[in-house]
């Protein structure tokens, strides 16, 4: 397989305990089996995904003719996580310390938008090969393209090299903005003050808006 293309070999380093720490990975290389894959294991994961907002909920503030408000999608979301998490989550992949593998909340969030706008003309999907090792989001609505880049917040670098990871990835689509996504176990008011705030490249010209998605609910499913 790999001789013919069809996987190719990945490596991620991380800090132990003692120092650090190389893992090798095997990953399809075809874009097309990438998405289908993706599709798969969101669907496998999170085959019910419940009610996604209250019967009577006005989502003037999210969706409007005009066009999308992701930062009021992506709030929704997080209250709707929230809510749902202990049923949603219960039999989630899990890492060896018992806590939810964060690539779950990428397939969580994914599966979120595309039920989220199926019924009113939006089309959502995954995006490969992205470049940077992350998974990003395209979705389409009324004649316009929003991208979100997805990623698991780590560190004040990685959170810069992000920014201008994300404004690259918004120049390549051609639009004027894009959304950075964390997701991160907890953050605290004055930590989103100063961190979700919007950015602008002036390389690119690109603003990216960060948003943070907190996964852990009052410390529980720990």
């Amino acid at each position: 397989l790999y001789m013919n293309g069809v996987i190719d070999r990945d490596k991620s380093v991380s800090m132990g305990t003692q120092g650090l720490k190389s893992r090798y990975y095997v990953k399809f290389s075809c874009p097309f089996v990438q998405k289908r894959l993706f599709n798969y294991f969101s669907g496998k994961i999170f085959n019910q995904m419940g009610r996604l907002y209250e019967p009577f909920d006005d989502l003037d503030d999210a969706v409007t003719k005009q066009g999308l408000n992701i930062e009021n999608i992506i709030r929704r979301y997080h209250e709707y996580l929230m809510k749902n998490r202990e049923w949603s989550l219960k039999n989630a992949p899990r890492r060896s310390d018992m806590r939810i593998y964060e690539a779950v909340f990428h397939f969580n969030l994914y599966m979120y938008l595309a039920e989220f706008l199926q019924d009113k003309g939006g089309e959502v999907f995954p995006e490969f090969p992205t470049g940077n090792g992350q998974v990003d989001i395209i979705i389409k609505y009324g004649g316009r393209i929003y991208g979100l880049e997805l990623k698991s917040y780590k560190d004040k670098n990685s959170y810069n090299k992000a920014l201008i990871q994300a404004a690259r990835y918004g120049e390549q689509l051609k639009v004027e903005e894009i959304f950075l996504v964390f997701f991160i176990e907890n953050i605290d008011d004055e930590n989103r003050k100063k961190y979700e705030v919007d950015w602008f490249d002036e390389k690119t010209g690109i603003k990216v808006i960060v948003i943070f998605v907190e996964t852990e609910n009052s410390g529980t499913d720990t």
